[in-house]
């Protein structure tokens, strides 16, 4: 085990007071001073101070290309850490910068587009509305009426998402500029459902929509059908946009392990809890996928882990080939696809554990067979291993007894030692201490990963937790 796989508590740098509105500002002093042009597309109200997590913002393709090394340098300054990338659209992508303070990891996202495209079409060309921006009073650029009111429109009916909040926010934009953005609604929506809308919004009366969204988001898409020409034109980048999901997930998968009594349930729920913003959805698993094999019965709390006798080598054997085979279809029909679609998949114990604590599956066969299946089971991305002293493990759990407590805890640091993706967190802490430590080693790891994927070099910009969390 290297140093740097041990993660303890201490060397945390004080939090600013205000994370998010640090970021805000940092973010769109780079926006004026390191791009051609931009733009704040919505909720800009009362940026810096106040918004909610993300800050959605346009680019051309040249600043778009170039804005990984942006946000990493955004990061720096404000000392967070960017450990998360989602590419939502050819032309889209949501940056997540977190800042770990105690137990608790605030999460800002800046979500950046060149064209403006949702659900695989595109709407409004960065060039048409970066041309006609205009300034805020606060001194940074927001786009035009027109093109406002045309964005947030479509966001809404794309998401199926419409309340009287947003009626009313669209009213407000129509009648500012009536000309222009009668002029979005036709081009947009065409037919009866665009002349219902100009009514609806000049009169703030949207009943219609809040009855019924489907007409009116159907009349959208047949007003905007991309043409043979558009899709030939894109296939090439949407093959490459597919591959690279596929060789570059944006999900993670993460295993905790270790004896009973370390923490993991508590670990791995406070883990999803702050990731969860992060991440298109969560995933839990315990020790397998369960893909084939039987469904697990609830009986309560296993009282006795290592009650009943070991089965013999032929049942033991058929045991691991059926764990194993769970293992590798599991990981081909639901892991994987997970991770393809930013799922982020969390395994209170896995296949590792067995290495340590056979007894816990009544495994009765030679040791060799469950080295060599572990070795050739898909492994995670990162695995946690929750360490603490045999006296402090059985104070909290009392089910097995003190000396196979010791051995376990040696063997789990042992294999953690021959692991690459290991990292040992001092579960001997208290818990904030050690929710703590976890969450920054996973996002630790995470920044390494968007680091290599965004092309942005290893060492530079946010900090890095290597040697503690901050």
């Amino acid at each position: 085990m290297t140093p740097q796989n041990l993660v303890e508590s201490g060397n945390r740098a004080p939090v600013p007071a205000s994370v998010k509105s640090n970021v805000a500002r940092v973010l769109l002093e780079a926006l004026a001073t390191e791009c051609k042009a931009y733009c704040i597309l919505s909720g800009y109200e009362r940026l810096p101070e106040f918004f909610d997590t993300d800050i959605d913002f346009m680019v051309g393709q040249e600043d778009f290309d170039r804005m990984p090394r942006i946000i990493e340098e955004v990061a720096r300054k404000t000392g967070t850490h960017l450990f998360q990338a989602i590419d939502h659209e050819l032309t889209g992508r949501a940056y997540f910068l977190g800042s770990l303070h105690g137990c608790s990891l605030t999460i800002v996202q800046p979500d950046c587009a060149a064209d403006y495209r949702h659900f695989g079409r595109a709407w409004l060309p960065a060039k048409e509305v970066l041309a006609a921006r205009r300034l805020h009073p606060s001194g940074f650029y927001i786009p035009s009426i027109a093109h406002e009111f045309a964005y947030s429109l479509i966001k809404r009916l794309n998401k199926r998402s419409f309340n009287r909040e947003h009626g009313y926010r669209l009213h407000r934009l129509y009648v500012e500029d009536r000309i222009e953005c009668g002029r979005m609604i036709a081009r947009f929506v065409r037919g009866p459902e665009g002349s219902q809308i100009v009514r609806m919004a000049s009169a703030n009366d949207w009943t219609a929509m809040l009855d019924s969204i489907e007409p009116f988001r159907a009349a959208m898409l047949r007003s905007r059908k991309e043409s043979f020409a558009e899709k030939l034109k894109d296939l090439p980048r949407n093959v490459v946009n597919i591959m690279r999901r596929i060789t570059q997930p944006t999900g993670c998968w993460i295993a905790f392990m270790g004896p009973d009594g370390c923490g993991k349930s508590l670990v791995l729920n406070a883990a999803s809890q702050e990731f969860a913003p992060s991440f298109r959805t969560v995933r839990y698993y315990h020790m397998r996928p369960r893909l084939i094999g039987r469904k697990p019965t609830n009986h309560g709390p296993v009282t006795d882990p290592h009650g009943q006798p070991p089965r013999g080598a032929l049942a033991s054997i058929a045991k691991v080939v059926d764990l194993w085979l769970d293992y590798v279809l599991g990981y081909l029909f639901r892991i994987l696809p997970g991770l393809i679609r930013t799922e982020l998949v969390l395994f209170d114990r896995c296949f590792y554990d067995l290495l340590v604590d056979s007894k816990r599956i009544r495994y009765g066969g030679p040791p060799w067979l469950l080295r060599t299946a572990a070795r050739l089971a898909p492994s995670p991305d990162l695995v946690i291993l929750l360490d603490a002293p045999p006296e402090v493990l059985r104070s909290r759990k009392q089910e097995v007894p003190a000396a196979e407590v010791a051995r376990q805890r040696a063997a789990y640091l042992e294999l953690a030692r021959t692991l690459r993706s290991a990292v040992v967190v001092n579960a001997a802490q208290p818990a904030e201490d050690v929710i703590h430590d976890a969450v920054a080693a996973i996002m630790d790891y995470l920044g390494r990963r968007t680091q290599k994927r965004l092309g942005i070099p290893a060492g530079s910009g946010s900090p890095s937790s290597s040697k503690g969390p901050w």
